[in-house]
């Protein structure tokens, strides 16, 4: 049931990764920022993401909640982590300027260049495998006032009967980088080569 699940996340990272670099036009990238995000259990499960959005028309906090058209995102993705570093799923909760994430709660001051409040990304469809990432601000924010964290963030995820279960939790914030201008698309053909190696890996009859 592992690997079902890490084979889908892979198809899913390369499949991602091969649309976005297809979708943005390349006149959006000269105005496009983007910039790599990160966090760390105190067990040692981390998610790690990235965002972009046209810095043309965004304001100076970039702030995105709930399902459909966003503000300010043109795209989103965060992939989740064991504490040995292996993959256990990878989403995209926002793509071509639309969230299709329920729960999203997403801040981001672009001038400090620090995600701040209420935070919430990944997926939850109740499904097994389903992973996110939670703050207590984003909580209170939803109204789930009877679920409160111990700690500041959640690593939630779906086990294989959809019952959820928090596999870490840590007062840890999220980190973020900027990623140079011009290397956009490297990366995510990068994501791409990367997802063709694991799936070859897990599929060795597969072919290139």
């Amino acid at each position: 049931m592992t690997h079902l699940f890490a084979k889908i996340a892979i198809g899913m990272v390369t499949t991602t990764a091969l649309a976005l670099a297809i979708a943005i036009p390349t006149n959006d990238l000269a105005n496009a920022a983007e910039f790599n995000f990160s966090w760390e259990g105190d067990t040692g499960y981390s998610a790690k993401g990235s965002f972009n959005y046209d810095t043309t028309t965004a304001p100076s906090v970039i702030s995105e909640a709930g399902l459909g058209a966003t503000k300010n995102l043109q795209s989103l993705s965060v992939s989740f982590f064991d504490p040995l570093s292996n993959l256990i799923n990878s989403f995209t909760p926002v793509l071509s300027g639309v969230s299709n994430y329920g729960y999203l709660r997403f801040k981001f001051d672009n001038t400090t260049e620090k995600i701040f409040g209420p935070f919430d990304v990944g997926k939850d469809d109740e499904l097994p495998g389903d992973t996110w990432l939670n703050n207590n601000l984003a909580l209170i924010d939803e109204g789930f006032s009877d679920e409160v964290l111990t700690k500041e963030f959640g690593f939630n995820n779906r086990d294989v009967s959809g019952t959820k279960q928090i596999l870490d939790l840590s007062n840890n914030s999220v980190r973020v980088s900027k990623v140079p201008e011009g290397s956009i698309i490297v990366g995510l053909l990068a994501m791409c080569s990367l997802g063709f190696t694991l799936k070859q890996k897990f599929n060795p009859k597969f072919k290139i």
